[in-house]
């Protein structure tokens, strides 16, 4: 027997963010990061909080560290709320799944509903059981896979987009694509996450360039925001794979960004997981709804294309990471993609020998 669950609620258009005035009255703490709390975008979440007494916790940092989240629990344990709003990108949604998940070890309510609002288009952490954290002493990214951190209300406002620097545009975009890539093929696909998987591609390779080339609210830019959310309960479903579990070994050592990572490790992957028969059918598949010849070797070439159109680097070096560091280490690097939660899900065998080959590529 096969099984899909679908727990979060999903609002979205241009009112989405009224979906939070059921909290009315409410304790409620708030989780973002510093910059979005004295950009003014937070206001216009609190504006919706009518009657609530709000705690503010803004102390979330890219790829929260264990240490982090520690202290944030506490915080969130002493003071006892009935809501929790995650508000930012995939840090901040990570780091409040975190947050709740350990508070309630430490003496919060056992009953607490969490509500994510994305300011980007990427990680689709506001529909996943997933949060992954740093430990920044070993330098190894932990994803976490549990149902209990699956947020209880989804709220896309695309509105929140409209100041995203392109740049940040392009490596979140990539990481949307990247999940529909791999939750297409994983091993725990289905019929239910292949179409949610297939629409979520195809709206995010016609989109991305488009978003990342537009200033202010754009048509694209609500799309990507979409194709996220899409790709979120695809890879949620199905799982993810080899570029994922490598994308985490090498930004938990290298502190590249995620995105940027997975843009430039998916095309090799590709072509690695093309030698599985069934897998480069549905490669071949996602080229052709795309408007590509009907092959694996075509999707690569579309995505290393499209990478090229944002201005991401072609190689790891270009990333600040020298190929003789990266041989260094091609066996650390190797043991901790294998060990990553991501890899089991990857729908051809990978060997650590495998991993230091594909290293050599990015190089």
């Amino acid at each position: 027997m096969e099984q899909f669950n679908l727990k979060t609620a999903v609002s979205f258009g241009p009112d989405a963010l009224t979906a939070l005035e059921e909290l009315a009255g409410q304790r409620v703490m708030v989780i973002t990061d510093d910059f979005l709390a004295r950009s003014g975008l937070l206001d216009r979440v609190l504006a919706h909080l009518p009657g609530c007494t709000v705690e503010r916790y803004t102390d979330v940092v890219p790829d929260p560290p264990l240490i982090l989240v520690a202290q944030g629990a506490r915080k969130l344990a002493n003071f006892k709320p009935q809501a929790v709003v995650a508000f930012g990108g995939g840090s901040s949604m990570d780091c409040a799944k975190a947050m709740v998940e350990f508070g309630k070890k430490m003496g919060a309510p056992g009953e607490i509903r969490l509500y994510a609002v994305p300011t980007t288009a990427g990680t689709g952490s506001e529909v996943t059981s997933f949060a992954v954290l740093t430990d920044s002493e070993k330098g190894v990214k932990y994803p976490l896979v549990d149902d209990s951190l699956l947020p209880h209300q989804a709220v896309l406002d695309a509105g929140f987009l409209e100041k995203v620097p392109p740049a940040v545009t392009a490596d979140t975009g990539m990481d949307v694509l990247t999940h529909a890539a791999e939750a297409y093929v994983a091993r725990g696909a289905n019929i239910y996450t292949d179409a949610l998987a297939e629409k979520a591609f195809v709206l995010a390779y016609h989109n991305l360039r488009p978003a990342y080339e537009s200033t202010g609210e754009s048509p694209a830019k609500a799309n990507m925001l979409l194709a996220s959310n899409l790709a979120g309960m695809a890879f949620n479903g199905a799982g993810l794979g080899l570029c994922h579990s490598m994308a985490h070994a090498l930004g938990g050592r290298y502190h590249v960004p995620h995105g940027r990572l997975n843009a430039l490790i998916l095309p090799h992957v590709v072509g690695f997981n093309a030698a599985n028969q069934g897998t480069a059918a549905k490669y071949a598949n996602l080229a052709r709804l795309c408007g590509l010849s009907p092959t694996p070797r075509a999707l690569s070439f579309g995505l290393n294309r499209l990478r090229a159109q944002l201005q991401l680097p072609q190689k790891i070096s270009a990333c600040g990471v020298e190929s003789r560091t990266l041989k260094a280490d091609g066996d650390a690097i190797a043991a901790a993609a294998l060990a990553d939660l991501c890899a089991p899900a990857n729908p051809r065998p990978v060997t650590a020998e495998d991993i230091k080959g594909l290293l050599k590529e990015l190089a």
